[in-house]
């Protein structure tokens, strides 16, 4: 009963972990863009410029899924964008703007990095045992479970 208990109670946090806690990481792309994949754009000084109307003043890289792959031009369902002078992000929802190729100096695939997630995931699990081992003992030394001294008969 212990055993199932204790796996309830860690069985939640740990699927959390694993479905959105995943460690992801920016590689530069060896061939063509892929449509629906999330990207990293590295905007050039001059690029910057360029869509400054669309993204703002000075904004150095942009985040976001890729919806359309034009000759000239890249149709961005954008997720963020971080300004040079700032390295905070600017959050976005998904608004779908045309970026120029030509303004992008380089590009950048989002992907799964699998080592990091399964390291940051078992520390999670673990973590999660041993949480619910020491309320398990706590609440066993709190509700007076030790029965005492075994008592043979004559």
């Amino acid at each position: 009963m212990i055993r199932g208990h204790v796996l309830r109670l860690t069985a939640l946090p740990v699927s959390a972990v694993l479905l959105f806690g995943a460690c992801y990481r920016y590689v530069p792309t060896t061939g063509d863009v892929v449509v629906g994949s999330a990207y990293r754009g590295h905007l050039s000084a001059e690029g910057s410029q360029r869509v400054a109307p669309l993204l703002g003043v000075d904004v150095e890289r942009f985040d976001g899924r890729i919806v359309s792959v034009l000759d000239t031009a890249y149709l961005v369902a954008m997720s963020a964008t971080v300004k040079r002078s700032d390295p905070r992000a600017t959050i976005w929802t998904g608004e779908q703007l045309v970026i120029p190729r030509n303004a992008v100096s380089r590009i950048e695939l989002r992907e799964l990095d699998r080592p990091r997630t399964v390291r940051a995931a078992a520390l999670s699990a673990g973590g999660m045992l041993l949480l619910g081992a020491v309320v398990l003992s706590v609440k066993g030394l709190v509700s007076g479970s030790n029965p005492g001294p075994v008592v043979t008969p004559p």
